[in-house]
């Protein structure tokens, strides 16, 4: 289906066609110079792939573009949990790929021998008829979503050209990747449902098996057609579409779909998810139990049009959208009491009318703050006239369990993160998690919310943005300039990448930036809060001494090997905290001891000497017994000197006394001789 540029566009890896092999797990060998573009997913590359210890295996290898955040934890149940159904993942592991320069994830995968089963059916190599279409196609994939289901898990990548032959008489079916990308990031519209297509492509959401089933009711059409019968429409247009007519005739339209397959593709493409037909439905029609799928009517239609944004709209929830993308056209109209009549009499939507005035008129009242913008407004009256839809502000359509893979694209590309950071800060979230507890726990939400203001609210190394990012993302490698090449998304990853990094950085930069301090707070699941206290001291030693503290801690914690490069890059930043000493001897014992330390690689033994408690200690007490000493010979000198008018005062008194005392004897003289001249 063509459709409008989405976000995924924007990440093509830019691999070349030739470039080299690698081996991953010392088993599996990846061999760059066989790619398999058959085999592509939006996201990744598919190379040719062996295994070393059984060289009969048909495998291949995707490898993922660097930045996209990944679904780890998919990754790991699907390899722990094979399951019928499934593309068969084998192994992975983050790898420096040649062809691109940098690490990157790289995922080993049984390779299906048939092809994609939309292109074998659209080359007629092989026929499915409506007749295959229950046992050949929906049962192995109703299969492949049931263990998917179990191991608490959505695969949200639902679509026919992820759907492959296992085998290469191409009789079994399987669902391809869905791991290499965000939940629902790949999907053209028409496979995503309608709630979850109104947002951008990253914000889509974690979702469940409710949205799988949407995708497999408009993967089902395509198959049973051998062509898209909306190949050619707009994105935008399709959304306008859906929601005036409803999900399963927009897209099956004029379509002559198999009347055996009515009742199922009814139930599935049923735009309410709480009629939705889900796995038992599905598995109950196979087995051959009638069932009436309840669809949903369409939006509520008015009588008459009300134009705005180049279209014609007949409901509120067409207009939603349109207001987020043209701001202060929508907030004139919603003070226009022309829109409002046509609410009451076209729509009979009084109640909501007058809820929408009452935001306008709370928007006046907050004038001198946020809670008056028009961006602010918009959300709220957005989010009463669609409440199933994403949270819109700004522009920006978002589900809150898809906020974590939105915020790290806007990040990656540089885009637009304020946005999201004010519908943290303003909590603009609220609109939304109130009244969808179908989507998400309203006080899960909450309370997850609550915590991302408060980390943004704290600007110390390991908080703010960055911190927000790594916990909404458990699959996005540090974005630290120093590592961003290495793909670092597991902590035992981080010293072995900064200490790579030692030998092409700046000497004088600290290894320690926000993106590493939020990794690790992020990643490592041990109490660091006092490292991260000493990381934010505004004196330098302390500082440094922080940062020394934390990495070592992670070092000995994570028994890391040796670190030579970086832990010779730390020992060339401690002057601070060396000249943090008073004894000039201590100082340079310190200095003669770092080397040593750094032939080790050992930064929990270079803490351990700087930051020695008993020597500490020693310094201080010398230091105070220095400063007495000194206190107590200055007062000395001073008491033998004096100083200034002291001085002046003491040299009068002394000069009175001596003069009294010549005076005296001068008297005693003068008296004596007088006496003797009497006596003469």
């Amino acid at each position: 289906m063509a459709e409008e540029p989405t976000d995924a566009d924007e990440f093509d890896l830019p691999a070349p066609v030739r470039g080299g092999s690698v081996v991953l797990r010392e088993r599996f060998l990846v061999n760059g110079d066989k790619p398999l573009p058959e085999l592509d997913s939006p996201n990744a590359k598919a190379y040719m792939a062996e295994d070393r210890h059984d060289l009969s295996r048909n495998l291949f290898a995707l490898v993922c573009t660097p930045g996209i955040p990944l679904r780890t934890k998919a990754i790991r149940q699907f390899k722990a949990n094979p399951g019928p159904g499934l593309l068969e993942l084998v192994e992975f592991e983050s790898l420096f790929w040649p062809a691109i320069g940098q690490r990157t994830m790289v995922i080993i995968y049984e390779r299906p021998m048939g092809g994609r089963v939309i292109e074998q059916v659209k080359a007629n190599h092989t026929r499915i008829t409506e007749y295959d279409i229950p046992r050949k196609v929906i049962q192995p994939i109703i299969d492949g979503l049931r263990h998917i289901h179990s191991l608490n898990l959505a695969h949200r990548a639902v679509r026919p050209d992820n759907i492959f032959f296992s085998d290469e008489d191409m009789q079994e079916i399987i669902l391809g990747d869905c791991v290499t990308a965000p939940e629902g990031f790949d999907q053209p519209l028409m496979y995503e449902p309608l709630e979850r297509a109104l947002a951008n492509p990253a914000g889509r959401g974690t979702g469940s098996i409710v949205d799988d089933m949407y995708a497999l009711g408009a993967s089902i059409v395509v198959l049973a057609l051998g062509a898209n019968p909306i190949e050619r429409m707009k994105g935008e247009d399709l959304l306008f579409r859906r929601t005036n007519l409803g999900s399963y005739a927009a897209v099956c339209g004029n379509a002559r779909i198999p009347l055996s397959l009515l009742e199922p593709l009814r139930g599935l493409l049923s735009d309410d998810p709480h009629d939705r037909w889900g796995l038992d439905e599905a598995t109950n029609w196979l087995n051959g139990l009638k069932q009436t799928p309840k669809q949903k009517k369409p939006a509520k239609k008015g009588d008459t049009p009300f134009r705005f944004g180049g279209r014609d709209h007949t409901n509120v929830r067409t207009l939603a959208h349109a207001f987020n993308r043209q701001i202060p056209e929508a907030v004139r109209i919603l003070k226009d009491e022309t829109f409002h009549a046509w609410m009451k009499r076209s729509l009979s939507e009084g109640p909501l009318s007058e809820t929408l005035k009452g935001f306008v008129d709370t928007a006046n009242f907050h004038k001198d703050d946020f809670q008056g913008t028009d961006e602010y407004l918009i959300a709220r009256c957005c989010a009463a006239m669609d409440p199933y839809g994403p949270i819109r502000y700004k522009g920006v359509s978002v589900y809150l369990d898809g906020f974590g893979p939105m915020l790290a694209m806007e990040v990656i590309r540089n885009g637009n993160v304020q946005v999201l950071t004010e519908i943290i800060n303003r909590e603009v979230y609220q609109f939304w998690a109130g009244d969808r507890a179908n989507f998400l726990d309203s006080m899960e939400v909450t309370q997850m919310f609550a915590q991302l203001k408060a980390w943004l609210a704290n600007n110390e190394p390991g908080y703010g943005l960055e911190r927000c990012l790594y916990e909404l993302n458990p699959g996005l490698s540090c974005q630290s300039p120093f590592i961003i090449e290495d793909g670092i998304i597991e902590i035992d990853q981080l010293l072995p990448a900064l200490d790579r990094a030692a030998n092409h950085s700046d000497s004088q930069a600290k290894p320690m930036d926000r993106h590493v301090a939020a990794f690790i707070a992020a990643r490592f699941n041990e109490d660091i809060h006092p490292h991260l206290r000493a990381l934010a001291a505004s004196k330098e030693s302390t500082n440094i001494i922080g940062m020394l503290s934390l990495l070592a801690f992670l070092q000995w914690k994570l028994k890391a090997e040796p670190v030579f490069g970086l832990t010779s890059w730390i020992g060339g930043l401690l002057g601070p905290a060396i000249n943090a000493y008073h004894s000039r001897t201590t100082r340079r014992d310190l200095e003669k001891e770092i080397p040593k330390l750094v032939r080790r690689g050992s930064l929990p033994d270079m803490f351990d000497l700087i930051d020695d408690a008993d020597k500490r200690r020693e310094d201080q007490d010398g230091y105070a017994d220095a400063v007495e000493e000194y206190r107590s010979c200055a007062d000395e000198i001073s008491d033998i000197e004096g100083s200034g008018n002291e001085l002046q005062e003491k040299a009068e008194k002394t000069g009175q006394r001596t003069a009294a005392t010549i005076s005296i004897i001068t008297t005693m003289i003068a008296v004596t001789i007088m006496f003797f001249s009497e006596i003469l």
